[in-house]
């Protein structure tokens, strides 16, 4: 298939638009929507849907490191993957094939992004001596280095990949047929890796009748996708929310009571900030009325919204701690009372961060409304560090490891089937999620201090836990509806098949091969620790060799 310098082109500001999603948290960077967008361009959204759908269920537990290891680039299957899929087609490649053919350009990616943000930690020096000197306008462009240098990396990706082809197909084509077949068979068994990391993070001692669940009402009654996570969230609602009360609150009160309560006058605020910080640190009443507290709220909210940014110029420095500085600046503007106070005020919201961006509403806040009060940031900054680990925690356990694995399974369903709107469903259900999600969090960072944080975990415990419960029975149907094992063995006497294990198993425990393969990675990935390159290295060589052994059809 040729492509035109225009569908090269196009592909490559696509995928440069679609790797920034890996840090603004808009999850543009997911294989399901990757594909359908290059499906689109190439003229083929069937196929682009298709291999999205392939890719998506195979990296879905690749959104977050595990135990240090560095995961696989979804845009290796999502963009390379789809690529290979539509130009190829006519040559009998398949989804299946090419996600396969795709993983060793996934490793690649990851090491290409592994190197922006180690050459992105030699910026940080330059934004504070941009921040000394006052030149504000360098320093709010550094602390976008890392998205520009995404969007370069990711343009000649995409870029290469079409105006490649045909070395793409000569490269392919030399490949012997036996091998193909054999990864076209490790291909339908990659999605058993991406489950078991899902699992790794979700199964647990109370999950695991929730396993059970989905398997049961996938392999015997045939539910959907839909059906499995409306049943389990059923059972979460009754087991969490008893005689009416609202989820997520013991104590019955809401973020709008707390928002009330502080509505009126100043009182409120003064007593959530520990004495210990000193009295004569704050601000005088005439200072403090420079800024209402209408007006405090918003600039609050605006800087929630800034969260988007947070990984805009992540560095193996600071990590997020200059784009944090960024998404500070305006609200420090407005509220240091001198260009002197605002520097120092920059310079020291220029640390460490480390933080899920959804929670980073919390943190910012605090920082606002402490300012407020007269503490500036110096004195807050052990406070926000002490905050970072318990938020970032829940955070990637809550978004990461429970609501995208639901969206991303339920829109990978709908594109498998040719639905266009199974990754339009994703990312709007993403999306405006994660929106208000920041804006809830801004309102109970806004109201709640450090003393509140033992009760803010358990606020959020209840929710994070009922996630689970239904991502993991999600996860447990989508074992049996997605992966692909088909035995080949059979026993027969002349030309009459006797004995088919397949059909026996079949008739007794459908599904069983699926869920015992993903539990053998789940066993080697929870308890002898294996990293998830390993474990899909292990899937595509028994892909290959069961295969030729005649053991999988």
């Amino acid at each position: 298939m040729e492509l035109t310098l225009s569908q090269c082109i196009l592909t490559g500001l696509w995928t440069g638009l679609c790797i920034t999603g890996m840090l603004t948290g808009t999850y543009l960077t997911r294989c399901l929507v990757m594909a359908a967008g290059v499906g689109i361009i190439l003229g083929d959204i069937e196929t682009g849907l298709m291999m999205g759908a392939v890719g998506e269920l195979a990296f879905l537990g690749f959104g977050v490191s595990s135990g240090g290891s560095v995961p696989p680039n979804p845009v290796g299957p999502g963009i390379i993957g789809a690529v290979i899929a539509i130009t190829m087609k006519g040559q009998g490649m398949d989804t299946k094939a090419a996600l396969a053919y795709s993983f060793p350009f996934a490793v690649l990616i990851q090491f290409l992004i592994t190197g922006i943000y180690t050459a992105a930690t030699g910026i940080l020096p330059w934004a504070e001596k941009a921040v000394d000197q006052g030149n504000y306008r360098r320093f709010r462009l550094l602390a976008h280095s890392t998205f520009m240098m995404f969007v370069i990396a990711g343009f000649f990706i995409g870029f290469t990949a079409c105006y490649q082809t045909k070395n793409l197909e000569i490269l392919i084509s030399a490949i012997p047929s036996w091998m193909t077949e054999g990864l076209k068979t490790a291909g339908s068994l990659l999605p058993a890796v991406g489950f078991a990391v899902i699992l790794n993070a979700m199964a647990g001692a109370d999950t695991m009748p929730f396993v059970l669940t989905g398997y049961i009402l996938a392999a015997y009654m045939h539910m959907p996708v839909i059906g499995i996570a409306l049943s389990a969230g059923a059972v979460v609602w009754l087991r969490f929310v008893p005689a009416g009360k609202k989820p997520g609150f013991g104590s019955g009160r809401t973020v709008t009571d707390y928002s009330e309560e502080s509505a009126g006058d100043g009182r409120g605020l003064g007593r959530i900030w520990p004495e210990t910080l000193g009295p004569d640190t704050r601000l005088s009443s005439a200072d403090r009325s420079r800024v209402s507290q209408k007006e405090l709220r918003r600039i609050s909210r605006r800087t929630a919204l800034r969260a988007y940014l947070l990984q805009n110029g992540y560095n193996y420095g600071n990590y997020e701690g200059l784009a944090y500085a960024n998404i500070m600046f305006p609200a420090l503007k407005k509220l240091c009372k001198d260009q002197e106070e605002f520097r120092r005020e920059l310079k020291d919201s220029l640390g460490y961060c480390s933080i899920n961006p959804n929670f980073l509403p919390i943190l910012t806040s605090f920082q606002i409304v402490a300012l407020y009060q007269g503490i500036p940031a110096k004195d807050t900054r052990d406070i926000r560090l002490a905050l970072m680990g318990p938020l970032a925690g829940i955070g990637d356990s809550m978004v990461q490891f429970c609501f995208a694995p639901v969206f991303s399974t339920i829109g990978a369903s709908m594109a498998a089937e040719g639905m266009m709107t199974g990754p339009v469903v994703f990312l709007l259900g993403m999306n405006l999620l994660l929106f208000g999600l920041k804006l809830f969090n801004e309102a109970l960072g806004y109201r709640l201090s450090m003393s509140f944080t033992d009760s803010l975990k358990d606020s959020l415990a209840p929710v994070s836990q009922g996630a689970r419960m239904i991502g993991s029975a999600v996860i447990a149907g989508l074992v049996v509806q997605c992966i692909t094992v088909q035995t080949a063995i059979e026993f027969s006497r002349g030309e009459e098949t006797v004995f088919a294990l397949q059909s026996f198993l079949d008739t007794l425990l459908p599904g069983i091969l699926p869920v015992a393969f993903t539990g053998v990675l789940f066993y080697l990935l929870r308890v002898k620790k294996w990293s998830m390159y390993r474990l899909v290295g292990v899937t595509l060589g028994a892909g290959i060799c069961l295969k030729l052994a005649g053991i999988l059809a």
